[in-house]
């Protein structure tokens, strides 16, 4: 009761003619900001989310529109918590500033593609004045290129002289880059293609070997010579010992065992390093597939392995993907490749899907790129599966590679993180960046091709929103 009495006696002081010289904080804030509907300039444009952050009196989105986004015409819709006065002021070079009187021209297009565009407010009694810096962000390039580059990123890692034949993967979170020229070899390794530092390796194996069959699996590597003899090395490539076995072609590495095939008497099998052996089925590709890739995903208990194309025993190229989980094979493909290739490259990477808003997501994806068909015509086309290799379509034209990127055929894909902006511990400047590199291959002439290549989805080289 006596809270109540004071408070009617409050109200009694005001009603009598006393009034409070207080102005709400709110005056001068802005409560939201966004840009008028328009179609010509971009769908959905009205969607766009600005963050208004009220301690710096910054305004953006933090999600770029897409490039080539035209912003010298927008309308901004703003709310404020009262005002006396708001006023856009755009500055341009070498002119004078332009002030806008939004109060009285709410409709007025303002220029956003200068200098950030100035918001002063001014609160209802005029005690007041807040200024906000506007600024209207547009991606500068593509965003969803997968963008290689104007040149190679480096030259094959060897100390010989030239190279006749090269083969590289990643082992044990390391790229090995195995060349030749000759009788003569070398094992380059690198913690990262990205820091262009690599350390030789003269090796020496026990007879000629082929350098294309150079394989890893969790704990080793294997290399077949030209008999089919396959090799071991458990010291990471310093010594090689005969396994006693023999293949006809290596495919690649299931957790520790090393799985190839062998043609015995005109009947192919799949063979292990742990001894296993069954019959290929008829459509399964024997040689030239693609390098493996080993991964897990919710709806299996298990690792699964898979490759994409190659030659069947038949002589057909296929352009399917088969996939192992320990036990069993299997065609995963509903919708193959539109090209059957062999000798093609199959790399895990991502794409960014975007809302009406265009707050993008990043996707999980596999990527299939060169090759060559059954003509001997090398493939150009990129193709990609959000399914794990079910279903297979061709990438838009922004994951295409460029013409200056040449077509190629056995050259192999290895991803690799590394690290943009500079380390620190609060706010958000350094993040993880994983680059494609591209090694060797040949080429459509028959040449080795001695450049190694990095592409990137350019939205990756963003700094993430925070």
């Amino acid at each position: 009761m006596m809270i109540c009495a004071a408070g009617i006696g409050l109200t009694g002081c005001n009603s009598t003619g006393q009034t409070l010289d207080y102005e709400p904080p709110s005056g001068a804030v802005v409560k939201s900001f966004s840009l008028s509907a328009d179609d010509k300039v971009l769908e959905n444009l009205d969607k766009v989310f600005f963050s208004i952050d009220l301690t710096t009196g910054n305004i953006f989105n933090a999600d770029s529109m897409p490039y080539g986004t035209k912003t010298d015409k927008l309308v901004p819709v703003i709310t404020t918590g009262g005002a006396s006065a708001v006023e856009l002021v755009v500055s341009r070079p070498e002119k004078e500033d332009t002030t806008y009187n939004y109060l009285t021209n709410s409709t007025d297009s303002i220029d956003f593609s200068y200098a950030p565009v100035k918001l002063k407010i001014q609160s209802i009694n005029e005690s007041v004045t807040k200024v906000y810096t506007i600024k209207v962000n547009v991606h500068q390039v593509k965003s969803d290129s997968l963008a290689w580059g104007d040149e190679a990123y480096s030259s094959l890692p060897t100390n010989l002289p030239s190279v006749d034949a090269q083969h590289t993967l990643k082992f044990k979170g390391k790229a090995y880059c195995l060349t030749a020229h000759g009788d003569s070899y070398c094992l380059s390794v690198s913690d990262n293609p990205g820091t262009k530092l690599w350390e030789n390796r003269t090796v020496s194996f026990a007879g000629a070997m082929q350098v294309s069959t150079f394989r890893a699996s969790s704990d080793a590597l294997y290399i077949l010579d030209v008999d089919g003899n396959m090799y071991r090395s458990d010291d990471c490539g310093i010594s090689w010992a005969s396994t006693g076995m023999t293949f006809d072609y290596l495919i690649g590495g299931y957790a520790d065992i090393m799985i190839g095939t062998v043609n015995e008497g005109g009947t192919w099998k799949i063979a292990g390093s742990d001894g296993m052996k069954t019959d290929a089925p008829s459509d399964f590709p024997v040689t030239g597939t693609s390098e493996p890739l080993e991964y897990t995903f919710p709806m299996s208990s298990t690792h699964q392995f898979t490759i994409v194309g190659g030659c069947t025993a038949s002589g057909t190229i296929t352009a399917s993907a088969w996939g192992f989980d320990g036990s069993d094979w299997a065609c995963l493909s509903n919708v193959p490749l539109g090209t059957a290739v062999e000798g093609a490259m199959l790399t895990p990477y991502y794409v960014f899907e975007e809302n009406d808003y265009f707050v993008a997501t990043k996707e999980s994806i596999f990527v299939v790129m060169g090759g060559r068909d059954k003509a001997g015509q090398y493939n150009r086309s990129t193709f990609i599966s959000y399914d794990y290799g079910v279903t297979w379509r061709k990438a838009s034209d922004l994951m295409q590679l460029p013409g200056y990127v040449p077509a190629l055929y056995d050259s192999q894909t290895l991803v690799f993180p590394s690290t943009l902006g500079s380390r620190a511990s609060t706010a958000i400047t350094s993040w993880d960046c994983p680059y494609i590199y591209m090694f060797g291959g040949e080429s459509a002439n028959g040449d080795i091709n001695t450049s190694v290549w990095r592409g990137v989805v350019n939205r990756l080289e963003f700094k993430p929103l925070q």
